[in-house]
């Protein structure tokens, strides 16, 4: 596990690049939400499931840069404003749904005291933010909307895809991001100096 202290206070430059990536990905959530309903036509909304992992993607680009709590809650609700803001067909459930996934992604960093930013962990962070988004839908529409089935079936999909689009693909949006130098001035790059990692993948910081 990092052993690295964490710190609590954010300085201007981790503020800017927050906001800078959560408009980032809030004008992305709403390109999706639009290729979304063409989707869920086809497939339906169980099967659209698939689609969810690019929609929580700024809590763990965020965290696994800035590395301080709340981080990915942060960016998931700023993320989720912006979209609502440009005119996501969601409307206010763009940004309720947001602050649910959001806890959920910044759950799994804090079970690590927000000392492990590893893949096992960004993944994780996708998963349980789709647990938060399923049980946002579960509170908006109530428990009687769902069957049993669709409910399970619905959780599994966006878990993985979770896993998947956001975890897994925010890691690999994050190194490429150090290879070209923009981020040596933030805690991910410093972490990895202390430990003498290149600016190449570490798997464990």
């Amino acid at each position: 596990m990092n052993a690295q202290p964490i710190h609590m206070t954010w300085k201007m430059k981790e503020v800017v690049l927050t906001v800078i990536l959560a408009v980032a990905c809030g004008v992305i959530y709403l390109g999706w939400s639009t290729l979304w309903i063409p989707i869920s036509a086809l497939v339906g909304p169980v099967g659209a499931g698939f689609m969810f992992g690019i929609w929580i993607i700024a809590s763990p680009i965020v965290a696994y840069i800035i590395r301080k709590p709340g981080a990915a809650l942060i960016a998931e609700v700023a993320a989720a404003a912006v979209e609502l803001l440009t005119g996501s067909h969601f409307g206010l459930s763009a940004l309720l749904i947001g602050v649910f996934q959001g806890i959920g992604a910044e759950i799994a960093f804090a079970l690590f005291g927000y000392k492990r930013y590893n893949l096992m962990t960004l993944m994780l962070s996708g998963a349980l933010a789709a647990v938060g988004g399923v049980l946002y839908n579960v509170i908006a529409n109530g428990f009687g909307y769902y069957t049993t089935q669709v409910l399970l079936l619905t959780l599994i999909i966006q878990m993985i895809s979770g896993m998947i689009l956001g975890g897994g693909l925010a890691k690999i949006v994050v190194e490429a991001l150090c290879k070209t130098g923009v981020l040596d001035q933030y805690e991910i790059m410093k972490a990895r100096r202390k430990k003498g990692k290149p600016n190449g993948i570490a798997s464990g910081v």
